[in-house]
């Protein structure tokens, strides 16, 4: 998931080493977006979450006008531009309205709205910082929140086409190529390389672009074979607004994910979808694609505040282009069972010192034998770029997505401080960092931000984190409490036995979704193991869902099957990812090309498994998305002794075994005046390697990888996100999709 409205931001500032100092200093965390005590007075400051609180607080105390790159230090989760035309930097919104959602977006384009979306009861967008106060002021509007998302992270053919068997099928009904299906991908952006080769954005280097030295771009992939020509970009990334110095650029993650498809599925039609903008526009994307013709639609983009308890907007957004007939596949994430539940919360010690004092802390024992008010979190080093996101959720409806919905009525105060060698203080120097409690209506949710920026002079040491929740204004505590650490596939260690739990949040899980999950390609029966092995940070299912779509709380928890299933990572592509060293295969077809870097994550996984119902729908384009899943699930080798399970779903899929399975034939050969386009001869679409598919190897990751997915993703290129790749340690760059990643074998 780059993940996501953050209610509190913990931002790692560098410290750069002076003329006298005998080394670097290494950068330490930095507290940032805590809302203070007026404004949590403030009724109309109570609208803001936490992150645009801090923003307001800022500009409000430093007397001048901050710009973008001022903004990025402050919240480097948060999303802002400035371009010469604008007065003042915007800020990436969603705004939630329990009324007239057309009428608020008239009244925030009055402010200086720019790219307005509306979906539901969400008006998405770029909102003047200038305008924040102006916009708590309209009646229309409910809430605001800073939008943020992370993404789950050919010369060459990904060697997971030969561990699914969808080569062999291929094989076997050559005619079988996924002509006339078109297949949608939703990532963070499509075609970034070239815009940033010519604005001189440097490639290499911890922040570049292509920090592992691969410039690959769409036309490069055109002219090697690696794409079809032809994609339909419905709308990208606007490049330039990635956020420098602080954030690392997009990594064209989306462009990597249709490589994939391209590979299995050679002859199907490719469209794109940026998912950046906002919540809402992420949302909107997703009809605009089936609108476009998408029978077949793939994303690897998640934000952080998409409800674990209740289908969001997103969701919906899914459900309901799965009614028209599109098969949805969604990759579940990196952040493995790193999440600490608690089904019955007991709040009973007051507290009586700041920044708590007056507040009920939450007792991290569940069992009750102690009294625990705080729970110990390990953030390994982050390399630059790269962040951590802390998001608590509670069993109260949400209003977006459900604007009848009663909202919260717990108030629940997300607080963080640090047990480590470190001076960390917030951007006013305390010591601490509060999102403060929320007011009563509100979204359920609070997020807190752990990052390095991009533009830092190095990785940070490992640091451990205190975490105390504490029940505010004596409201009644929730039934249910989930505090999920979301590092993206980076090494997070919750210290509880209560923290092993799901963490597939959102649209993943949505009951028209399949979800799926990792393994490297290299670890599969096809390549050699007698039984797939998951990637360690493929996420965990098992969220049960407690509300309807309208905030009505459900008779009984409705559990759904997520994952559905797990498909191959780790394979070959032209420009995303690290060069990995994990593949011991013997099997020729399973073999690392090492000229070329490998993607890891479920984002890698999720296009392997959406290009397979590709070339089921050429087959038979009157196929429902359940008879496509069902046919995955029911004929995927199982992974665990007990399936299906909450870490593997149904097993690693088999795509010959699924076309058997729904008894489908071969498609008729096309005419000489209309034929499918050239792929190589043994592997799907990729072009050098004549007759050679290869084995991919394996991994994961964020929009920023490095993290074990931005982190393994930017170790795609360094963006974290979607990647993490287990136990051995492997150094790539991006943290999303620029950093270095740890690849944790599993």
């Amino acid at each position: 998931m780059k993940s996501h409205p953050l209610a509190t931001t913990l931002l790692l500032l560098c410290t750069a080493a002076t003329a006298d100092s005998p080394a670097p200093v290494r950068p330490h965390l930095h507290f940032s977006g805590g809302r203070s005590a007026q404004q949590s007075l403030s009724p109309n400051e109570q609208k803001l979450d936490s992150a645009l609180a801090e923003v307001a607080q800022h500009m409000r105390t430093a007397g001048v006008q901050p710009s973008a790159t001022e903004l990025h230090l402050l919240n480097p989760a948060a999303k802002f531009i400035q371009r010469t035309s604008d007065p003042a930097p915007l800020v990436s919104i969603d705004a939630i309205t329990r009324g007239d959602p057309q009428q608020l977006e008239r009244q925030l384009v009055q402010l200086g709205l720019q790219k307005p979306a509306v979906y539901s009861n969400d008006v998405g967008g770029w909102l003047p910082v200038t305008q924040i106060e102006a916009a708590t002021a309209l009646t229309e509007l409910h809430s605001i929140r800073a939008a943020m998302s992370r993404t789950r992270s050919g010369a060459v053919t990904s060697q997971g086409d030969f561990a699914q068997h969808s080569s062999s099928l291929r094989t076997t009904y050559p005619t079988l190529t996924g002509a006339g299906i078109t297949v949608g991908a939703i990532s963070d952006s499509y075609n970034c390389y070239p815009v940033y080769a010519q604005n001189q954005v440097p490639a290499s280097g911890p922040a570049g672009y292509a920090s592992n030295d691969f410039t690959a771009t769409a036309t490069n992939d055109v002219n090697t074979g690696d794409l079809s020509s032809g994609v339909n970009v419905v709308k990208d990334a606007t490049c330039m607004n990635y956020g420098a110095p602080v954030q690392l650029p997009f990594g064209d993650e989306g462009r990597a994910m249709l490589q994939i498809v391209h590979d299995v599925a050679p002859s199907a039609g490719l469209a794109f979808y940026t998912a950046e903008n906002s919540e809402a526009d992420f949302a909107a994307g997703i009809g605009a694609l089936q609108a476009a013709g998408a029978k077949v639609i793939v994303d690897d983009v998640g934000y952080f505040d998409e409800p674990f308890f209740q289908d969001g907007q997103v969701s919906q957004a899914v459900d309901a282009v799965v009614a028209k007939g599109v098969a949805y596949f969604s990759a579940a994430g990196n952040d493995s069972s790193d999440a600490y539940d608690n089904t019955a919360p007991s709040f009973a010690t007051l507290s009586n010192t700041a920044p708590t004092t007056g507040e009920y802390l939450l007792n991290f024992d569940n069992s009750g034998a102690t009294n625990t008010t705080s729970l110990s979190v390990d953030i390994p080093a982050l390399q630059q770029g790269y962040l951590v996101a802390v998001v608590l959720q509670w069993d109260q409806p949400y209003v977006t997505g459900a604007p009848g919905s009663p909202g919260a009525s717990s108030h629940l105060n997300l607080c963080v401080t640090s047990t480590g060698s470190d001076t960390l203080t917030d951007d006013f120097g305390n010591p601490a960092s509060c999102t403060g409690a929320n007011a009563t209506g509100k979204d359920p949710v609070q997020i807190l931000i752990i990052s390095n920026p991009a533009n830092a002079t190095a990785a940070t040491a490992p640091e451990t984190v205190n975490i105390t929740v504490g029940l505010a204004d004596g409201t009644q505590p929730p039934g249910r409490i989930k505090l999920a650490v979301e590092g993206g596939g980076l090494n997070v260690v919750i210290h509880s036995n209560y923290a092993s739990n799901a963490t597939i949040q959102g649209h993943p899980g949505a009951a028209g979704a399949a979800a799926v999950g990792a393994a490297a390609f290299y670890n599969t029966p096809g390549c050699g193991t007698t039984t797939a092995v998951l990637e360690s940070y493929s996420s965990q299912g098992g969220a049960p869902i407690l509300f309807d779509k309208t905030g009505t709380r459900l008779q009984a928890p409705v559990t759904r099957q997520k994952p559905n299933f797990v498909a191959p990572d780790g394979g070959n592509n032209t420009f995303l990812g690290f060069k990995d060293t994990g593949d011991k295969s013997t099997v020729a077809q399973c073999a690392n090309n090492a000229s070329y870097p490998n993607f890891f994550g479920t984002s890698a996984a999720a296009p392997h498994a959406a290009a397979i119902a590709a070339l089921m729908l050429q087959s038979d384009s009157a196929l429902t998305p359940a008879q496509i899943y069902g046919a995955l699930q029911s004929s995927a080798l199982p992974m665990a002794d007990a399936s299906p399970d909450v870490n593997t779903g149904y097993g690693f899929i088999q795509a010959d075994a699924a076309f058997s399975a729904l008894m489908l034939s071969a498609p008729p050969a096309q005419s000489a005046s209309n034929p499918p386009a050239a792929s190589s001869s043994g592997g799907g679409g990729g072009g050098s390697i004549d007759g050679f598919v290869l084995c991919a190897l394996g991994g994961f990751g964020f929009a920023r990888l490095l993290q074990q997915r931005r982190a393994l993703g930017r170790a795609h290129h360094r963006r974290a996100g979607d990647l993490v790749v287990p136990p051995l340690v492997i150094v790539v760059n991006r943290n999303p999709d620029k950093s270095e990643a740890n690849h944790r074998q599993g």
